[in-house]
């Protein structure tokens, strides 16, 4: 800013401002009009105007200093907008850098390079595909178009990113350690108690190869798949993953997972919670050494025939939280008036098993009146179903656990035992009563000696690594992969990773302090960040073209990244990108998007500042 004044008897004074032009020079513009010599002095009384002027153009360029000013902008309403100049620009992201600073990556992106030979830059590339993952999930090649609207656009091609796949997926081992050495102390991460869990994704193919094959999916889709598997901590954050065939049986892939836990993470002892899918024998056995535990459900009917009897007991049940010993018929519960409490019961038991005599272990199982009543009600439904099925004589087979096909007995032959040309069906009135029996209960086994409340509170957490594969397939749409080849399917899927590790530390920041009500969920928060978008301002800086909220407030505030000003200046906008380690420059917003990849320099070779104007005027709107 500088101080203009017209000569004359009564000088006029201006504060203008000077801006570089697009094509090149320098120029100016009116700031303020401060008025004539004589109405200054009559309205602020003074008896210098020059010097009260001065005065006042020092406080303005003090203000701009410290980003306190307020900023003036004209606009001209029968003056169109030029084309091809640059309106809209993103920058949520810059409020998720500060955190993904702290993961470590920057130190694993420099060790991959130095191991690697390529000339993309591969921190940059990470970067940006988490980013995008996280805010704005898509293809690849349809992230990198996405990119070009980034504050900090990229200046790497579609080629770069498929060959960094190819490079990250024989990193991915050291990208684990190097996450999980980078957050246990800055995050604070609780390993004593870790979940593990599997989950598939499919792939719109039909034909299979070495990764993808035909499996049991999740989603009960007739497509190849793959599979991972992936451990939790006792904060919900991700701790490592593994990418296996789709066909691989779950219970084969803890193990080795398990190993590398031990042998590069340095984790050796902890306690393994998982579900029953996952609690074979052998790996109970693999968790029974020293410093290892388990936590595991068990199936109630796949138990010996003295446990399920026992686990299937009407009366001795206890009633978790009680201070008296007292003991309870299950049977007589009001199940209404209880729905707020748990009742259990437990017992150690001795049996030989796969090869190993005597093996101990303790059984807790667990009675929820408001899990029977849910349970029966559903049932309701579907014998509802059921009967009408019976009446259409739908032969339909059963594809689900839930499918009301379960409950009907369909008998083809007569009483002689002959073969019957009809066949009768009715209701399976036996597997009825069989699942009555089975109303509310759930069982764990362990060997631990903790207490029944600390354990069933620990098992209770499990349900958060079934939310972390849910935020994957959901709000990061990692299926369908549009990938073909292995490792850069592999590589698709540590991507993932690290964005969940990000977001959900990321929400564990912007909610701390607030009550469980009113705490935000992920999708809220990839919502909030994904809508801040900024009109560009040229030559001033960048205004939001989002409503404001309290959440994307309180996620500016969390990381102190405060772009949720009435404006952020350029001057202020520079300072975040130096300060979160951006080498990027912002483009200028007189470019076109089309333009962005000229600008931003082909094939990794920057272009000659000197040039950079020229060779946008050389090419067509189509862009390279």
């Amino acid at each position: 800013m500088y101080l203009s004044i017209t000569k004359g008897k009564d000088p006029h004074f201006y504060i203008l401002q000077g801006f570089r032009k697009k094509e090149g020079g320098t120029s100016s513009k009116l700031y303020m009009n401060l008025g004539t010599s004589s109405e200054i002095m009559e309205r602020y009384g003074c008896n210098d105007a020059e010097a009260w002027a001065r005065k006042k153009l020092k406080e303005i360029n003090d203000g701009i200093k410290e980003d306190k000013a307020s900023v003036m902008v004209s606009y001209n309403p029968s003056k169109r907008i030029e084309s091809g100049q640059w309106r809209s620009v993103h920058c949520g992201h810059l409020v998720l850098l500060p955190l993904y600073n702290k993961l470590g990556l920057a130190k694993f992106s420099a060790e991959v390079t130095a191991r690697h030979r390529f000339k993309f830059d591969f921190a940059d590339i990470l970067c940006k595909l988490v980013m995008c993952r996280i805010l704005f999930p898509d293809s690849k090649r349809a992230t990198r178009e996405c990119l070009t609207d980034f504050v900090n656009a990229p200046n790497f091609s579609l080629d770069d990113i498929y060959n960094f796949l190819g490079v990250l997926a024989k990193e991915i081992t050291p990208l684990q350690k190097s996450l999980y050495e980078a957050t246990k102390n800055e995050l604070s991460r609780r390993t004593g108690v870790i979940y593990y869990d599997c989950t598939n994704y499919y792939f719109e193919i039909e034909r299979e190869d070495s990764l993808r094959k035909y499996g049991k999916s999740k989603e009960h889709r007739p497509n190849p798949i793959v599979q991972m598997g992936m451990f939790m901590d006792a904060d919900g954050l991700p701790l490592a993953f593994c990418i296996n065939p789709g066909n691989t049986s779950e219970q084969q892939t803890l193990q080795p997972l398990e190993e590398i836990l031990a042998n590069e993470f340095n984790l050796s002892e902890f306690v393994v919670c998982t579900d029953a899918g996952l609690a074979s024998i052998s790996n109970r056995l693999y968790n029974t050494t020293e410093g290892r535990n388990y936590i595991v459900t068990q199936s109630i009917p796949g138990l010996p025939k003295l446990m399920r009897e026992w686990a299937l007991e009407k009366t001795g049940w206890r009633r978790l939280g009680d201070t008296e010993n007292r003991t309870y018929n299950i049977s007589d519960i009001d199940l209404e008036a209880e729905k707020g409490h748990l009742y259990y019961r437990e017992r150690w038991f001795r049996e030989d098993r796969s090869n190993v005599k005597n093996y101990e272990e303790r059984l807790i199982v667990t009675f929820s009146p408001k899990y029977a009543l849910y349970q029966r009600q559903l049932r309701a439904q579907h014998i509802e179903k059921a009967m009408r099925m019976i009446e259409l004589k739908s032969e339909k087979s059963r594809q689900t656990q839930q499918d009301p096909r379960r409950l009907i007995s369909t008998t083809h032959c007569t009483e002689d035992g002959e073969v019957a040309e009809k066949s009768a069906m009715t209701l399976d009135m036996e597997a009825i009563e069989k699942e009555k029996a089975m109303d509310g209960l759930n069982c764990i086994a362990t060997r631990l000696e903790d207490s029944v409340g600390e354990i069933l509170h620990v098992n209770g957490f499990r349900y958060e690594i079934e939310h972390l594969f849910r935020v994957t397939k959901t709000e990061f749409n990692a299926r369908p992969v549009f990938l073909r080849r292995e490792d850069r399917i592999r590589a698709h899927f540590a991507i993932c990773f690290v964005a969940l590790l990000l977001l959900k530390a990321f929400q564990k920041q912007v909610n701390e302090g607030l009550d469980e009500e009113r705490q935000y969920s992920t999708e809220q928060i990839i919502h909030a960040l994904a809508g801040m978008d900024y009109n560009v301002v040229r030559g001033t800086g960048y205004v939001p073209a989002y409503t404001a909220t309290e959440l994307r407030s309180r996620c500016c505030t969390a990381t102190n990244i405060h772009i949720d000003t009435q404006i952020v200046t350029n001057r202020k906008m520079r300072q975040y990108i130096k300060m979160l380690g951006l080498c990027d420059k912002i483009v200028p917003e007189s470019f076109d998007k089309s333009l962005r990849f000229l600008y931003l320099g082909e094939k990794n070779k920057k272009v000659p500042k000197n040039m950079q104007i020229l060779r946008v005027k050389e090419c067509d709107s189509q862009g390279p």
